[in-house]
C-alpha cells in the first residue's frame, strides 16, 4: 500500500506529507461516519491505511 502511495504521490508531483495528511483525516472521517451508522468496530481496511501511511 504504502508503494502505490508513494507512486502515485511522485506521479503526480504531490507532497508526500501533505496526501498523507489528507488520507488519514479521510480515514478518520470515514470511521466517523461508520459510528454514526451504529458500527461498533473500525473497518479494517481503514487501520490497514492508517497503519500503513503512520509508519514513516
Amino acid at each position: 500500500m504504502r508503494r502505490r502511495f508513494d507512486l502515485m504521490t511522485d506521479l503526480l508531483g504531490l507532497d508526500r506529507r501533505r496526501a498523507r495528511c489528507w488520507t488519514l483525516g479521510r480515514v478518520l472521517q470515514n470511521s466517523l461516519w461508520d459510528v454514526e451508522d451504529g458500527e461498533t468496530r473500525l473497518q479494517p481496511e481503514q487501520v490497514a491505511i492508517a497503519r500503513a501511511l503512520l509508519i514513516p
